[in-house]
């Protein structure tokens, strides 16, 4: 259960910037092709709370993951 107090944690610079890079490198191939809605969407960033700390899974709409162990 997460709290009322829970706060999304920040993603840092360096998790950007790795973000960054897998996303332009993954998104020009399969996935660039093809509609995902007039904002975009086809990238899903996943926060899990845990007791041992937050994960990050940032998900393209092909499968593609790309994990962040802890924020």
């Amino acid at each position: 259960m997460v709290s009322k107090r829970y706060q999304f944690p920040k993603i840092t610079e360096e998790m950007h910037d790795e973000i960054a890079v897998w996303y332009e490198t993954h998104n020009n191939g399969k996935c660039a092709k093809g509609y995902h809605g007039c904002c975009g969407g086809n990238v899903t960033f996943e926060i899990t709370p845990t007791s041992i700390g937050d994960f990050l899974t940032v998900r393209c709409s092909c499968g593609a993951t790309l994990d962040f162990e802890e924020l």
